[in-house]
């Protein structure tokens, strides 16, 4: 379909927010996707080549629709913190620091929903273990809910009792399924044997 037949190729940006048969993502694993209603391909993150080849963690965010790339947020660079904003807020402002290992989905109203990773929070140069929740809906990210801190204990409340107070500990690699209501299953995050259900 399209870009390089070579490993281990830098991305090609081009202007944020254009599309161009020019463009391509770096090479990259894991990076988390989806399609949305209309069946474009969507993108995000993952352990691979920036624009200028370095390697490390990503938070590029990228759209495939209509057999061109268009570079839609995140940072050109590996290794980018995120800015988390308020929480629970929407703005064109926020992005998710880079990261791997993600569990990613789509909810019942068609918004892209990212939780946890291996990779950046808000500050620091070193990896951590993250346990953020994230909406991405109309454009923008959204700070649901977990810390923009890393390596975070989990809030495990009374066991069959949500809470929104409820919060799964740090996590990257976790097992995840959506039942038939649209809720997030998870379990065995890391090297624990927890089961949660997120409900949105």
């Amino acid at each position: 379909m399209g870009s390089s037949n070579l490993a281990n190729q830098p991305g090609i940006y081009g202007t944020g927010g254009k599309a161009s048969s020019s463009n391509v993502p770096g090479a990259r694993y894991p990076a988390v996707g989806w399609t949305d209603a209309s069946g474009n391909l969507w993108l995000f993150g993952g352990w691979g080549y920036d624009i200028d080849g370095n390697q490390g963690f990503l938070n590029d965010l990228w759209k495939y629709s209509g057999g061109q790339w268009t570079w839609v947020n995140g940072s050109n660079l590996v290794n980018a913190n995120g800015t988390y904003g308020t929480k629970g807020t929407a703005s064109p402002g926020n992005t998710l620091g880079a990261r791997i290992g993600a569990v990613g989905w789509t909810d019942a109203s068609g918004n892209f929903c990212l939780f946890s990773g291996l990779g950046m929070g808000s500050s620091g140069f070193l990896a951590v273990s993250l346990n953020d929740l994230w909406k991405y809906s109309a454009g923008q990210w959204t700070w649901v809910s977990g810390s923009d801190v890393g390596n975070q204990h989990g809030v495990y409340g009374t066991l069959g009792i949500p809470s929104p107070d409820n919060v799964p500990g740090s996590a990257d690699a976790a097992a995840s399924w959506i039942d038939a209501a649209g809720n997030l299953w998870f379990f065995g995050e890391n090297t624990l044997n927890d089961i949660w259900m997120y409900e949105p």
